[in-house]
């Protein structure tokens, strides 16, 4: 294992770790989707000698790892109809591993997944990046399990069978502190104009008692 960690080189720990935990635990089999800033990372488990995927958009970055970490070879090719691409995908021989490819995201941190088929989904948010605050957003619909690992924060889904698509809306850990600096940034400086309005229709009374009272005088 360490030898295909110095192959692959740093910026894999995170996938590998993850495929690793895929293959590892007995209790999730489904895909997974590790976001990042611009593109996320699809890891889907294989246990086949052929698979079909059908995705919104064409992908050239397909990789298929075996149980050993080794990579398999594969024929491809896809159809496209109706804003969908069908890719079907021939191994040659019964693998089991993992299908690894990239997706582009449309919109910085929100994240939005079409349900294809009923299978487990589990999303991985980007490192620093949290959901759940309701304004400043979540996850729709509520996550089977949400737990925090090494890569980021886990958001999981065992039963899709009834969900048409998920949406998760993420921020920076940060945010919620920084949302309650500016308020009460807001909250300080109304205060300091209510005084100043307080002060300022004092002082004009002030004014118009003392005109009134040099007009009573004149007369």
């Amino acid at each position: 294992m360490y030898d295909l960690l110095l192959k692959v080189g740093a910026p894999a720990l995170i996938t590998l770790a993850v495929i690793c935990m895929i293959t590892s635990g007995t209790e999730f089999n489904g895909t997974t989707y590790i976001l990042g800033e611009r593109t996320a990372e699809v890891i889907v488990p294989i246990n086949a000698s052929e698979l079909n995927l059908t995705l919104s958009e064409n992908v050239g970055n397909m990789t298929l790892l075996d149980e050993n970490g080794k990579s398999v070879p594969f024929n491809s090719s896809y159809e496209f109809w109706q804003g969908d691409y069908t890719y079907s995908l021939n191994f040659k021989r019964h693998v089991t591993g993992n299908l690894t490819y990239n997706l582009t995201l449309l919109q910085s941190q929100q994240f939005i997944l079409p349900i294809r088929g009923r299978q487990p989904v589990r999303i991985i948010l980007p490192k620093g990046f949290t959901t759940g605050d309701r304004s400043l957003g979540i996850a729709r619909p509520l996550p089977d399990s949400i737990s925090v690992g090494d890569a980021g924060s886990v958001l999981t889904w065992n039963n899709t069978t009834s969900i048409m698509y998920i949406e998760v809306d993420y921020y920076r850990k940060s945010a919620p502190q920084a949302l309650t600096l500016i308020f009460s940034i807001l909250a300080l400086a109304g205060l300091v104009l209510l005084v100043e309005y307080y002060f300022s229709i004092r002082k004009l009374r002030e004014q118009r008692i003392v005109e009134e009272d040099e007009l009573n005088d004149s007369e």
